[in-house]
């Protein structure tokens, strides 16, 4: 059962994605917070490149986590037409994207920003990014962009 999230289980994880050299952009709730809103999040989202020697790198990366025996590096080579995510369900709560709103690490580029916490530099997004990944069905995104574009009119 995933436990609440908390900065240092996030901290940890990339940590180790950097120790592995692992391709990633932070996105979702975590990647809001880094850019000033505060919210809870109980998931940590990565959004990757589609790449079998990624995703190796990712398993090593995640080798700390039982569940990481059972994921297979083919499964990050993802169609473009066919993003699907893979959902690490352990002591941490990952979900490894492909795309997000569309979105796929390879467009996100020009946003990608990388901000360093206690030592960890973290890759993620500007607002702009950030507002591209976001739907506008669900509820929490819709709350999320609201407030991201608030940010963004006061810089």
């Amino acid at each position: 059962m995933a436990e609440a999230m908390d900065a240092d289980n996030l901290l940890d994880l990339l940590r180790r994605f950097q120790a592995e050299g692992v391709q990633y952009i932070l996105v979702g709730g975590h990647a809001v917070r880094l850019n000033g809103f505060v919210r809870a999040t109980e998931d940590i989202d990565i959004l990757l490149p589609s790449s079998i020697d990624n995703g190796r790198r990712v398993i090593r990366a995640l080798s700390f986590l039982p569940s990481s025996q059972e994921l297979d590096p083919q499964w990050f080579d993802v169609p473009a037409d066919e993003p699907e995510n893979i959902r690490v369900a352990d002591a941490l709560l990952i979900d490894l994207l492909f795309a997000a709103n569309g979105q796929t690490y390879d467009s996100l580029q020009p946003h990608v920003r990388t901000v360093t916490v206690d030592g960890v530099d973290i890759r993620t997004l500007d607002i702009e990014g950030l507002l591209k990944t976001k739907t506008d069905y669900r509820d929490k995104d819709r709350i999320d962009r609201d407030v991201l574009r608030r940010l963004k009119s006061q810089l």
